[in-house]
């Protein structure tokens, strides 16, 4: 099944375009560049998310969303003893399987699919998503978590990853609306000049806990100060 949603195509067109640009922005380069005070501070909150995540210890079977490049997959494959990645980009594919095989992690297996239609074909001990659920409209909000609670085994783990309720970037353009207020969208621009519409919500970590025991989830968030939260939580 494919999405129809005018912006949502636009958002997959983005981040299939993207694909060879994404690392410089996890890595603070280039357009991402803001200056050696900000890349320290964004260091410095990442190694806390990267700690975080060592100490929840992803084990089992893992089910990651949105894999992107592969930079969180080769952690996730440190611990588990099975990663299965799903994401709508075929570019992001091919780039973190070549992480992947140069990391020398054979217990990875990347699939291309809609995740806002695709369904588990199995449960998992742990689901793992980083940077996606600001990109999930309102509208999509229920059914993306009912997968996540259907994907999970009875007692199973999530641990989520994003970015904090306003990080403005520079090659961001904000203030863009859609006729449906319930989602926000913003202008992206590429190196090349290209831009794309794409859904960018800000999340509130109280809102989101209170909403997810509706799903049989609980869970609790952190916000490391200027640029990430992060929140862990199980299957009830």
């Amino acid at each position: 099944m494919t999405n129809t949603d005018p912006i949502l195509a636009e958002q997959l067109a983005y981040y299939r375009a993207r694909a060879r640009e994404y690392d410089k922005w996890f890595r603070r380069e280039g357009l991402h560049d803001l200056g050696e005070a900000h890349n320290a501070r964004w260091r410095r909150e990442l190694d806390r998310v990267f700690s975080a995540l060592d100490a929840f210890d992803p084990r089992g079977d893992v089910l990651e969303l949105a894999y992107g490049t592969g930079e969180w997959t080769i952690r996730l494959a440190e611990s588990a003893s099975r990663v299965v990645g799903v994401d709508a980009a075929p570019e992001m594919r091919e780039l973190a399987l070549a992480k992947l095989k140069d990391a020398g992690k054979s217990n990875v297996e990347l699939r291309v699919g809609d995740l806002f239609s695709w369904q588990p074909d199995q449960d998992y001990d742990v689901v793992f998503f980083a940077f996606w659920l600001s990109h999930v409209p309102e509208s999509h909000g229920y059914r993306f978590w009912r997968t996540v609670h259907d994907a999970l085994r009875p007692g199973g783990r999530f641990f989520l990853v994003d970015g904090a309720r306003a990080v403005p970037e520079r090659n961001v353009m904000h203030g863009s609306r859609l006729p449906d207020r319930d989602r926000a969208a913003e202008l992206r621009r590429l190196e090349d000049g290209r831009e794309f519409r794409i859904i960018k919500r800000a999340l509130d970590p109280d809102r989101l806990a209170r909403d997810l025991r509706q799903h049989g989830l609980d869970a609790s968030f952190v916000e490391t100060g200027e640029f990430f939260v992060y929140g862990l939580g199980r299957r009830a």
